[in-house]
């Protein structure tokens, strides 16, 4: 009865103990499962906030964006105090080689795989444009701060994107307007067979005849020309007052010595040239040409300091776009903490209500309904042999262009996000 007694007692105790085990085991996978539906949550928290910078890296028009636009959006980042929305800032970069279906590839692997919520530079205007195109599928931010045609503002607008770069109506009004009047009536182009060639020139034709000029032709060249002498050959027997050349990057540089070599009568007029450009031709290459810019380094205090600071990371002097990105990085990011999300349309929406600062690297700027970034445009010229008093000190201002003057008027874009 005893020895009964004792092995109920037993039985009754490995019983509890095995429950006991069983509640343990459950509590523990209880916890796990927890954890594990916590931690996606987590792992958001904790995932950067990607910019991503797309241009050419590394052939033609590297000097003009290339990695020097992704140190202007790393300092942007920097001085924004590296945080938005409780993440730490991350900027990616990509070399899309000017090429649009490669710019589209990198632009729908940054968004949709890598977590980039916005793309800057964009390189050249076709590239940009592919990368503006899947922002807007996808409500992500386009910041153009490189291609100048009118489609990212005009017809292929986008509520999620926005053109901080000039237009090529900007660069053609900057500077056609007093060539003519000094005397430059007959004009003569050189032109990149791209995008960004196929526009500006039409553009500054329109200027030209507008002013009282007229146009004797032009030449178009494929881009990373090494030979510009066939070119310049016919510019040379044209009998123009201005040879206009509508080329940028590495290409302006050969067209530009080439054409000292061959001594190319009249006025020698780059469409789209910048700081390192110029620079890299030398005075007695650039002496005297003419060109617009939206941003020159020694103009105010606020240039002259931001532009030190970039000098001391990069060795070269800052171009239109590197000011350009670092400009329209800071905006989009203090968007993006007034807004609360990454959401394209809603990000831009708000940079377009926020003003853009009055100490700001470009004067005057505004975004406008279309997405287009005015600002005041310089007329530029080339210093001659000897006049440079200091590094950089390449070009002067000879001229402002107010931003009300030197941009098209937005209701003959092309936009559809502009109501009648």
């Amino acid at each position: 009865m005893q020895r009964r007694r004792s092995e109920e007692l037993a039985t009754n105790d490995r019983a509890y103990v095995s429950g006991e085990n069983a509640m343990l085991r459950f509590a523990l996978l209880l916890g796990a499962s927890v954890s594990i539906a916590m931690m996606p949550s987590a792992m958001a928290q904790e995932q950067p906030f990607k910019i991503g910078v797309s241009n050419d890296q590394s052939g033609p028009y590297a000097d003009q964006g290339g990695p020097g636009s992704a140190l202007a959006a790393r300092m942007a980042v920097e001085d924004f105090g590296g945080k938005v929305l409780g993440r730490t800032i991350e900027v990616v970069v990509a070399d899309n080689q000017n090429k649009p279906d490669l710019a589209s590839q990198i632009a729908r692997r940054f968004f949709e795989v890598e977590g980039v919520s916005a793309i800057t530079d964009g390189g050249t205007s076709a590239a940009g444009l592919a990368a503006q195109s899947m922002a807007t599928q996808l409500n992500k931010t386009m910041l153009n701060t490189a291609g100048t045609a009118p489609g990212f503002s005009g017809a292929l607008c986008s509520p999620s994107g926005t053109q901080w770069a000039t237009s090529s109506y900007a660069l053609a009004n900057t500077v056609v307007k007093d060539l003519v009047r000094e005397g430059g009536k007959k004009w003569f182009f050189v032109t990149t067979d791209s995008a960004f060639g196929n526009a500006l020139e039409p553009e500054t034709v329109k200027a030209i005849k507008a002013a009282g000029g007229t146009t004797l032709g032009s030449v178009k060249h494929p881009i990373n020309t090494a030979d510009f002498s066939s070119f310049l050959l016919q510019a040379q027997g044209s009998g123009a007052d201005v040879v206009a050349l509508a080329v940028g990057g590495s290409d302006l540089i050969t067209a530009m010595k080439q054409a000292k070599e061959f001594a190319i009568p009249g006025r020698m007029v780059a469409l789209y040239v910048s700081q390192p450009e110029v620079d890299s031709m030398g005075a007695d290459t650039a002496q005297g040409l003419h060109f617009a810019t939206p941003f020159y380094w020694n103009l105010n205090e606020t240039t002259r300091a931001w532009s030190k600071r970039f000098v001391e990371r990069h060795k070269k002097m800052p171009s239109m776009i590197h000011a350009n990105t670092y400009v329209a990085v800071t905006h989009y990011l203090k968007a993006v903490a007034a807004v609360g999300s990454d959401k394209g349309a809603d990000v831009v929406a708000k940079m377009k209500e926020m003003p853009i600062g009055d100490k700001a690297l470009i004067q005057n700027a505004s975004i406008k309904d279309n997405g287009r970034v005015v600002m005041d445009m310089y007329v530029a010229r080339a210093k001659k042999p000897g006049a440079a008093t200091m590094p950089g000190d390449s070009f002067e201002i000879v001229g402002t262009v107010p931003a009300s003057e030197a941009f098209e008027d937005i209701a003959l874009s092309g936009c559809p996000l502009i109501k009648n």
